[in-house]
């Protein structure tokens, strides 16, 4: 069979215009609604023992054939800042036969093939899992849409399933519950912690694999399962 070209999944070419054209429309929108407002703000203040502030007094000065212009230049500059800033941090995939790449604020990897038994989407991720259950990658994946990601890696033989296989192995975890040591605590309570940086959750999902486990937030709790425990169908994870 030959082999296929490699798939690329990027966010919607879209996203960074409509940034960009978002942020310049708030600035104009700030331009005509700010002078009337900070002038209403300055006319209160005149009448309280209050002072009045000098950006409201500078605000309330400008005229619209002003105001509106400054703002909106504000708004491209930030909106140019945003665009680019949601075109570096957005996830970048080419996904092959025999392996796949990720690209992320200046962060890259390599994922062999054979090095993973499970792919799924997991909220805003897309979760890699070696053979023994462990994630072997975590990536960020918001601004990409699911269709396009089950069907790039489904295209090229990669194991996607609809729902985490081992949905239901997992438990609640709590700090200083009996069944985990201490350095296991230490290690949820800073997976827990730190599960918005990319880099210090993949390091975490390491250390936690050393001991047998995988951890993951549900509605801002953190659950844990241990690595090779087959769950019996009917078994129920803790969702609390």
């Amino acid at each position: 069979m030959p082999t296929l070209t490699p798939s690329e999944v990027r966010q919607p070419r879209w996203v960074p215009p409509l940034v960009l054209l978002a942020t310049v429309a708030l600035g104009v929108v700030l331009g005509f609604a700010l002078p009337p407002l900070a002038r209403w703000l300055h006319g209160f203040l005149e009448g309280t023992p209050l002072p009045s502030l000098g950006p409201v007094e500078l605000l309330a000065g400008l005229p619209l054939a002003w105001s509106v212009p400054i703002l909106g230049g504000l708004g491209v500059v930030a909106g140019v800042v945003l665009a680019l800033s949601t075109v570096g941090e957005a996830l970048r995939l080419t996904v092959a036969d025999d392996h796949l790449e990720h690209r992320t604020d200046g962060r890259e990897g390599w994922v062999e093939r054979t090095d993973v038994a499970d792919v799924f989407r997991d909220g805003r991720y897309v979760v890699l899992l070696g053979a023994a259950g462990a994630p072997r990658e975590r990536l960020d994946a918001d601004t990409l849409r699911r269709d396009e990601l089950q069907a790039a890696f489904e295209a090229h033989g990669w194991p996607w399933r609809d729902t985490d296989p081992h949905e239901h192995a997992y438990e609640r975890w709590m700090d200083g519950r009996p069944g985990f040591s201490a350095e296991e605590h230490a290690l949820l309570r800073r997976w827990l912690a730190e599960r918005k940086d990319a880099a210090a959750v993949a390091e975490v999902d390491g250390a936690l694999a050393a001991h047998g486990l995988a951890a993951r937030v549900r509605e801002d709790r953190l659950q844990v399962r241990r690595l090779g425990v087959v769950p019996m169908k009917d078994a129920r994870g803790a969702q609390g």
